[in-house]
């Protein structure tokens, strides 16, 4: 099942780069795909996620910076990330004050290239969680 694989990808990352605390997916209309947030309210997590991707995009093409990789919040007792998923979905990487972000930047590209096809090969369900 795409789901299964997709939240390996997920936790297959949680474990290659220090400090992350929690990841999820959610669909461009905010709707949580598959998440491991630690605790974090899932469904708002991929309503602001969906929003916040959408604002960055929208900014990065505002000011001519091209395509947006990611979109980044630093705050007193962590960060949290989002990448986009193709067209489809928003990758959600919650960290706590030790991120390694320049790892998280290293090895974000191949997780969000295996989840592109995991989602695009279940497109429907995906949508739909």
């Amino acid at each position: 099942m795409a789901e299964d694989a997709l939240l390996a990808e997920m936790q297959a990352l949680r474990e290659k780069v220090a400090g992350i605390t929690g990841t999820a997916v959610a669909s461009l209309d905010g709707l949580i795909v598959r998440e491991d947030t630690g605790g974090v309210n899932p469904d708002n997590l991929a309503a602001l996620s969906a929003t916040w991707l959408s604002i960055a995009q929208r900014m990065s093409n505002e000011v001519g910076q091209g395509v947006l990789r990611e979109a980044m919040t630093r705050s007193s007792r962590g960060s949290v990330a989002i990448y986009a998923i193709g067209g489809r979905a928003v990758l959600v990487v919650i960290g706590d004050e030790g991120l390694d972000t320049d790892r998280l930047r290293r090895e974000c590209q191949p997780a969000l290239d295996a989840m592109r096809v995991l989602i695009a090969g279940d497109s429907p369900h995906a949508q739909a969680h």
